[in-house]
């Protein structure tokens, strides 16, 4: 799933824009996650771009709180973090 700080009006212009998503975008309207997670820019109010892998206990598994989207190593080591995760 994808959290965001924005209005889940804008999360289905977002969505629609792209055709769908494989994925659950909600919304963080409060701003309550991005701040539990430490990645809240209290200066500019805006969520960092941030990825996290979650374990089934609950546990976070791999985090990058500097995700760049136009950067493939980036998805490179999620996508290690998930196997790592799946041998487990």
């Amino acid at each position: 799933m994808a959290i965001s700080v924005d209005q889940i009006h804008s999360h289905n212009v977002f969505s629609a824009s792209l055709g769908t998503l494989p994925y659950p975008l909600l919304s963080d309207w409060h701003k309550t996650t991005v701040k539990d997670y430490g990645v809240f820019d209290e200066e500019n109010e805006i969520a960092i771009r941030s990825c996290f892998l979650i374990d089934k206990q609950g546990q976070i598994a791999y985090q990058n709180t500097n995700f760049s989207a136009s950067n493939p190593e980036d998805y490179k080591r999620l996508l290690e973090a998930c196997e790592n995760l799946s041998e487990k």
